[in-house]
């Protein structure tokens, strides 16, 4: 009897003592500005830029985009602005915070590091034809720790991983904040700095320095394939009805949060369609999955059926990034009239 108090004694003392140390480790400091120089694609990273263009660039911002890459390369902030001044005889500011990758997750902290130094009047929250119920990659990486306790659990099928992956973040990139070893720079440089119009609609600077161009066409076959394999049975795959409202949960949890934050401080959000190739539309049914009851900003329509604009079955090229920010232009014009500034200087 007391060999079995005893240990259950000394399991309990090993489980706290091990709880208190996987919460030491959790809570250690770190760099922000190092955790999103980490967020990089095999050839690309914009995260730092996202950060440095909200922490260290006093250049205001009036209009906002989050999305995915295809609004990254699918609409070109610089023209928008020309545009919107053109129309409305307003100047506007304009900064396309958009990363690779689907998963609201990431955009919501995105949206909360917006809040934390800039404050525009309108956020465009990029919407497709699908949903993604996979949450971003990326949050494991430049998420703060009370976005993991925050993150919806049903259905984030990501919410295991992330978890799991955060005592070894937190030390990796303590140690890597004290000793000074940062993934690109350890502090921030004017010199290096992309500026706060990045754009890149016409060229991506690569991780390697390179310069890749964005006027590309991909072959009619080559789309046609891509556009068949993102209609694979198994892309169509949904839960049961009575599990519906379950299916797109974590993505209305935090569609809902990001609405919220711009609340905060009076700013508006609204809802951007960026079409895919042959997908010229977003369904009613899926924007009611989303709860997104106001009217959206479409700039789909004939370009899905347009091959020569289109860089691969998602993503349009040079040319269609310019259709799509024309559009952008005149639509924006008529929905929201008065943004930014009266008068057409624009600072540099």
């Amino acid at each position: 009897m007391g060999n079995s108090i005893s240990s259950f004694s000394f399991l309990r003392i090993f489980a706290l003592t091990f709880a208190a140390i996987i919460i030491g480790v959790i809570f250690l400091p770190n760099s922000r500005y190092y955790r999103w120089q980490t967020l990089e694609t095999d050839s690309h990273r914009k995260a730092d830029w996202v950060f440095e263009r909200l922490h260290y660039d006093d250049y205001p911002i009036d209009v906002a985009m989050i999305g995915t890459s295809r609004l990254a390369g699918g609409i070109s902030g610089p023209d928008l602005e020309a545009g919107y001044c053109r129309l409305t005889g307003r100047t506007i500011r304009v900064a396309n915070l958009s990363l690779p990758a689907t998963g609201r997750s990431l955009q919501y902290v995105v949206m909360k590091e917006l809040a934390k130094t800039k404050k525009p009047q309108l956020t465009l929250i990029e919407i497709n034809e699908m949903e993604s119920r996979i949450q971003h990659v990326g949050f494991k990486k430049v998420a703060d720790v009370s976005d993991f306790v925050t993150a919806p659990l049903f259905i984030n099928l990501n919410y295991p991983r992330d978890l799991a992956n955060l005592p070894g973040r937190q030390v990796k990139m303590f140690f890597d904040t004290i000793l000074k070893r940062p993934n690109v720079r350890p502090e921030f440089d004017p010199a290096a700095y992309a500026g706060h119009d990045l754009d890149n609609t016409r060229e991506v600077t690569l991780i390697n320095g390179s310069i890749e161009s964005r006027m590309i066409v991909m072959p009619i076959d080559e789309l046609e394939r891509g556009h068949r394999r993102r209609h694979s049975p198994r892309s169509k795959m949904h839960l049961r009805s009575y599990l519906k409202p379950l299916e797109y949960r974590a993505s209305r949890i935090y569609l809902r949060r990001m609405e919220a934050i711009a609340e905060t401080w009076g700013g508006d959000t609204a809802y951007l369609f960026v079409p895919a190739y042959k997908e010229p539309k977003i369904s009613p049914e899926l924007l009611s999955d989303l709860g997104i009851d106001d009217p959206i900003i479409d700039i789909g329509g004939d370009i899905a059926f347009e091959p020569e604009k289109w860089r691969d079955e998602t993503h349009v090229n040079t040319v269609g990034a310019m259709e799509q920010t024309q559009k952008l232009v005149e639509l924006l014009a008529k929905s929201h009239p008065t943004l930014g500034e009266d008068g057409c200087a624009r600072d540099n």
